[in-house]
């Protein structure tokens, strides 16, 4: 997932009815994303984030 405010990629660890919460990829702190933020990370910004 893509948190469009920030560009950051994570992975989807739950929802919500105002959003979701994102863990990065790379070890850090999970963070929380309104709905209207979030949206699927394509395979390439996958790859990307991987690679920071």
């Amino acid at each position: 997932m893509v948190d469009t405010r920030s560009g950051r990629v994570g992975r989807l660890v739950e929802t919500g009815i105002d959003g979701v919460v994102l863990e990065p990829l790379t070890p850090g702190p999970e963070w929380s994303v309104p709905c209207r933020n979030a949206r699927a990370a394509t395979p390439e910004e996958v790859a990307a984030a991987l690679a920071d």
